[in-house]
């Protein structure tokens, strides 16, 4: 039987795409026998959504919002996380992930403006009671789920819970891996998601219509749901690869004033 310690983590394996420390020889292996020669652009794919993330980070905090839930929130990156870029807001990071959850308790610990708390994305109920003595649910807030959504299973209603939980004026911003023929494969993608079965979360690639439907209700930002890369960069899209620019789509919604 393979244990949790034993199989490769979600999380550990962004961390490492992204540059980060928090990962071991079991998520490099991985990567490099399992990812790397079926979707070699996957590097430039996670920096690409973790370069909206910021950008849409910043886009809410021009816009007055300080308050910020970061769902699925993984271990700490280089070169800004949430609290960083919301530099006087509150920040509360939510992961379901144990050694997530003290990684990020360890870099903040020092910082009352931000709070760390065991959740799960899967389990709304469950961690909005958490942030309801954390945060002033009455105000706007921003909502990340950056890159989290394709490791689960039907999650539009679970969007749709969280989004209920905060007050009009609140963003909700996510990244999203997509379904595109052009990016990689189809038989590319479905051996992928085959041997991802070996790691601690399966991906499921979506289509732009399915994750439209993570936005229903909500007005959304100019330019609207588009490749993560094209998401108010102003970056030349010949710059990138194309195939990591198609293989996430980004957005960022606003829930309307009443």
């Amino acid at each position: 039987m393979t244990t949790d310690d034993e199989r490769p983590s979600a999380s550990r394996l962004y961390n490492l795409y992204l540059g980060g420390e928090h990962h071991s020889a079991l998520e490099r292996t991985f990567a490099e026998e399992t990812v790397y020669p079926l979707i070699p652009f996957i590097v430039e794919w996670a920096q690409l959504s973790r370069e909206f993330l910021k950008r849409a980070v910043t886009f809410c905090h021009d816009q007055g919002i300080r308050q910020f839930v970061d769902i699925g929130a993984g271990y700490p990156t280089p070169g800004g996380n949430v609290h960083e870029l919301a530099y006087d807001a509150r920040v509360v990071y939510v992961d379901n992930d144990p050694d997530v959850v003290t990684a990020l308790s360890d870099l903040t610990r020092d910082d009352s403006r931000v709070q760390v708390i065991s959740g799960d994305l899967r389990r709304p109920a469950d961690a909005l009671r958490q942030l309801d003595g954390v945060l002033n649910l009455s105000d706007p807030t921003a909502l990340l789920m950056n890159a989290v959504l394709h490791f689960v299973d039907q999650p539009a209603p679970l969007v749709h819970e969280w989004g209920g939980a905060f007050a009009p004026g609140s963003y909700l911003v996510i990244s999203h891996g997509a379904v595109d023929d052009a990016s990689a494969s189809p038989d590319a993608r479905a051996e992928l998601v085959r041997r991802y079965t070996r790691n601690s979360a399966t991906v499921i690639p979506r289509t732009a219509e399915e994750i439209s439907e993570f936005f229903r209700g909500l007005e959304m930002v100019p330019p609207g749901l588009v490749p993560a890369a094209d998401w108010r960069s102003g970056i030349p899209r010949a710059l990138h690869d194309q195939r990591a620019r198609r293989g996430s789509l980004a957005g960022v919604g606003c829930k309307p004033l009443r």
